[in-house]
């Protein structure tokens, strides 16, 4: 079967439609539902949805790609809707990359919110390694999907960015998400915060929400501060003090501009004792 044959052009009623079960992407509010309500009423489904055979319930279909269009079809009467229909497209780990990336096509992820964008990244991520791992159960047509798939850069994020979706995901609290998600949290001090164990992470949360700012130097000091000590809300307070480490009149030494350049660049000014401090702190504690 080609693929111009294993693809169809069709109108599907819309009791014959079923949700994919493993839908990666939130569905749109009200007010963005009431939106494409409105803009279908006056011009119509533009873009066809995508969908496959249901794999266990015969005729019916799985929705890859409109799962919004068709809520909204539903909303205002409508019996049946245009859509692209995959039948040669079994493997569900195929199809929820195929859910991902028409999805992507659809919506920007850029104006997802940050555990959203990190939810979904990660789930590509593990989704492209599953399938790496073990092509052999893949017919020809799901393996020529995949590598197009695979070679696809729907994110349009550098690998470094990736990673750092993917530590928040997998290593961050769920309470410092959420704070994330609001605004109270940055993406960088919250990459940082990630690495602490998540009883610190939890006192991190509880400091933050006392209406206290992390900025990203303030979240790397707390971070090394965890490889040494105990993080509690002293320890915080100090931190967050914004105090000067005191000189002594006999030493004073300028921190050369090289190293001011490279380590020191994207710091506040008045974080940058508290970082020495830690990173002395660490040095002499690792070389007792």
């Amino acid at each position: 079967m080609t693929k111009s044959e294993s693809i169809i052009y069709s109108t599907i009623e819309l009791s014959h439609l079923m949700d994919f079960k493993n839908h990666v992407f939130i569905k749109y509010e009200e007010k963005e539902l009431q939106s494409m309500m409105l803009s279908i009423k006056e011009i119509g489904v533009i873009n066809p949805i995508v969908v496959r055979p249901h794999n266990q319930f015969e005729g019916m279909y799985e929705i890859i790609s409109g799962h919004n269009r068709v809520e909204a079809c539903k909303r205002i009467g409508e019996k049946e809707i245009h859509a692209i229909i995959y039948k040669n497209i079994p493997n569900d780990i195929i199809a929820e990359l195929m859910l991902i990336e028409s999805n992507l096509k659809q919506r920007s992820i850029n104006n997802s919110k940050i555990t959203e964008k990190a939810r979904v990244i990660s789930r590509r991520y593990e989704l492209i390694k599953k399938i790496s791992e073990n092509k052999e159960g893949l017919s020809e047509s799901e393996c020529l999907e995949f590598e197009n798939l695979k070679r696809s850069k729907p994110f349009g994020i550098s690998e470094r960015q990736m990673k750092n979706y993917l530590q928040i995901h997998n290593n961050l609290i769920q309470g410092l998400k959420e704070l994330c998600d609001n605004d109270k949290l940055g993406m960088k001090a919250a990459v940082e915060i990630s690495y602490i164990e998540e009883n610190a992470q939890i006192i991190v949360q509880s400091f933050i929400l006392e209406e206290n700012v992390l900025s990203q130097s303030k979240a790397n000091i707390i971070r090394k501060k965890a490889e040494t000590t105990e993080i509690n809300k002293q320890v915080l307070i100090e931190i967050f003090s914004k105090k000067e480490i005191k000189k002594k009149t006999e030493k004073t030494y300028k921190v050369p501009e090289e190293i001011m350049e490279k380590y020191f660049q994207d710091v506040e000014e008045e974080d940058i004792p508290l970082i020495l401090e830690m990173a002395l702190e660490k040095h002499f504690f690792e070389n007792k």
